[in-house]
């Protein structure tokens, strides 16, 4: 945030020049002002573990290993980090146990004052292949599994009474019937032609006749997925009881 305030008093000098004020350019700057002050609101409210909780249960490293960092992925949109000392990012943790069909979810996301997290499903778990809705002006693909490592939050999710049949037909169908689908924030349940990180993942299990929405609403969030009562979890790193969301 800091950098970016920096660079907006960088731009001052070039009103100075003009003779009249650029009343746009100056409501434009205000404007990215703005969003970076809420930005940093949301700052206040990320994941800080106390150290005893970071040492053992949760990250499984220790405070001095590393610090959570945002770093922008759009305009109005954060998304944390772990790094070292000399700001390059580092592991947070190691996912352990992996499976085919197994729903990752993070909170590690923000966008101005909410907290609206990030979602993928594992498609190849050998090749380390997650199906993910990124942003805007990306469609739907497949992303590295190894940059989940990379969140200070992350619970592995995991469908109840699952069989090999079950999971073989959900990748199956993930692959052939969701790939490449445009990306919108307010993609519908119904909307085969849109889709966002949650969405695409709710709709892959919905494929096989499995609904993982918990309060069955007309969107789909990281949140309500977590939530599910036909999902159990695997592994949690940076989530507490105290502080679930």
């Amino acid at each position: 945030m800091y950098a970016i305030i920096e660079k907006l008093l960088c731009l001052i000098p070039l009103l100075e020049d003009q003779m009249k004020p650029n009343y746009y350019f100056i409501t434009f700057l205000f404007f990215i002002l703005i969003i970076s002050m809420l930005n940093f609101l949301v700052e206040l409210n990320a994941y800080t573990p106390n150290h005893a909780e970071n040492s053992i249960s949760v990250m499984k490293q220790t405070t001095e290993d590393f610090k959570v960092v945002d770093y922008p992925i759009s305009l109005i949109t954060l998304e944390e980090r772990c790094v070292d000392e000399q700001n390059q990012q580092v592991k947070c943790h190691q996912l352990q146990d992996i499976q085919n069909g197994d729903i990752l979810i993070t909170k590690s996301n923000h966008t101005l004052l909410y907290r609206h997290g990030h979602a993928g499903i594992v498609l190849d778990a050998e090749a380390g292949l997650v199906l993910e809705a990124l942003g805007y002006g990306t469609s739907s693909r497949l992303e590295s599994l190894e940059k989940w490592d990379y969140y200070p939050t992350v619970k592995v999710l995991r469908l109840k009474n699952r069989t090999e049949e079950t999971i073989s037909e959900l990748v199956k169908r993930a692959m052939s019937d969701f790939l490449d689908i445009n990306y919108n924030l307010i993609a519908t349940k119904t909307n085969m032609n849109l889709t966002h990180c949650s969405d695409i993942v709710w709709k892959v299990f919905n494929a096989i006749g499995v609904d993982i929405d918990s309060n069955g609403g007309w969107l789909v969030t990281p949140k309500d997925i977590s939530q599910s009562q036909y999902l159990y979890e695997v592994e949690s790193y940076g989530f507490s009881d105290e502080r679930a969301w």
